[in-house]
């Protein structure tokens, strides 16, 4: 439905005027797109190298996700139809307008359900856990150098709040992982809690709040009816008595900590707040006393790493798939998750027409989980 669904949804006219709930259904339905692509691929990353489990609570929200999103698609395509029609009667429009009043509130209430902080589980052990999203291999194009340089910032007390900003695709959760792992395996770390938080573009403070607050172990059932302000006082209460790191992943905007009841780090508490984001002036307005650009790959790296998960055999298998594979790799733009997913997915590519066709979809869509899936299709 591309580009296409996109103009016929944007010409929908009932009454000779734009239906507002129209608009807002088409763009609550392509915000609910949005969040599931980005839970899917965290999901498959974990999935693919680590041999993790879905969580079965992840599962049926990508689930009623995508149902949802399939029928709001399809509901609008109808309306637009129905609303060029010079039959429509004012009937027939009040009727669809419910039936359009039920599914917007059917997509946003799906929506409000996807901000998970963690996707997967160890299946062997049955516990949640936050895993590395590559191997040890790939972690040797430079990411193992900027996690080196975040676990340094960790072991010294004159930093306390530490920014990893950079486009989206070139590592910057990979390396959060890392960090977030090494303090994990490490018992002895001098960190009485390490907590892990999603943000996301949609940032929720009740919801960051509610994740610290299971992490720090407040099991009060008296929670769920405090305001804001009790619960930031209780998490406030526990946090500024103990050493703490916390990981916040994927910030889109300045999150108010203070007002959620993390106490600032400081030379006495040394405590760390580690977070990523695409945004140098987010850096700033979080308060960051580091921060840590990461660069993309340089060609020479970026066609290593790709032949290294496409694989060498199949790359060299016809010298047209040799220079098409060079073509595919570049439209990577040097990003270590495009060229390691993408890789992958043209492992099982044998013939120089698959590798055109994959050239064909990426030279009209940048590298995302909708193109993958193409790949895969392909």
């Amino acid at each position: 439905m591309g580009k296409d669904f996109k103009s016929m949804v944007t010409r929908c006219i009932y009454v000779g005027k734009e239906n507002d709930n129209v608009k807002k259904l088409e763009t609550a339905t392509e915000e609910l797109k949005d969040l599931r692509n980005n839970v899917m691929k965290r999901v498959k990353m974990y999935e693919d190298q680590q041999k993790l489990k879905r969580l079965e609570k992840v599962q049926v929200w990508l689930r009623q996700a995508d149902v949802a999103i399939k029928e709001a698609e399809e509901m609008l395509i109808r309306m637009m139809s129905s609303s060029s029609s010079n039959g429509s009667s004012m009937m027939s429009y009040h009727k669809m307008d419910k039936k359009l009043c039920k599914k917007l509130k059917e997509v946003q209430e799906i929506k409000s359900r996807g901000t998970f902080d963690v996707v997967v589980e160890n299946s062997g052990i049955g516990g949640s856990m936050m895993v590395s999203t590559v191997d040890r291999d790939d972690q040797t194009v430079g990411l193992e150098a900027v996690s080196g340089l975040v676990w340094r910032c960790m072991t010294v007390d004159n930093t306390g709040i530490i920014g990893l900003y950079g486009v989206e695709g070139v590592g910057k959760t990979t390396v959060l992982t890392q960090v977030n792992n090494r303090l994990l395996q490490h018992k002895s770390n001098g960190f009485d809690f390490v907590i892990w938080v999603f943000v996301s573009k949609d940032l929720n403070l009740e919801k960051i709040q509610d994740t610290i607050r299971e992490k720090i172990g407040f099991l009060d059932r008296s929670w769920t009816s405090k305001t804001e302000e009790e619960k930031a006082g209780k998490i406030f209460e526990i946090l500024s008595k103990r050493r703490f790191a916390l990981f916040l992943d994927d910030v889109w905007e300045k999150v108010d900590l203070v007002k959620a009841g993390v106490p600032p780090p400081d030379g006495q508490n040394r405590s760390k707040i580690v977070f990523t984001t695409c945004s140098d002036e987010v850096c700033r307005e979080m308060g960051a006393q580091t921060k840590i650009k990461m660069e993309k790959l340089p060609w020479e790296r970026a066609w290593d790493l790709f032949k290294k998960n496409a694989g060498e055999e199949t790359v060299k298998s016809h010298p047209d798939i040799t220079k098409v594979a060079q073509e595919v790799a570049a439209k990577c733009d040097g990003l270590p998750l495009a060229l390691v997913t993408i890789g992958r997915a043209m492992a099982s590519k044998k013939t120089p027409q698959e590798w055109r066709d994959a050239l064909y979809i990426l030279s009209n869509s940048p590298p995302n989980f909708s193109v993958l899936k193409l790949l895969d299709r392909n």
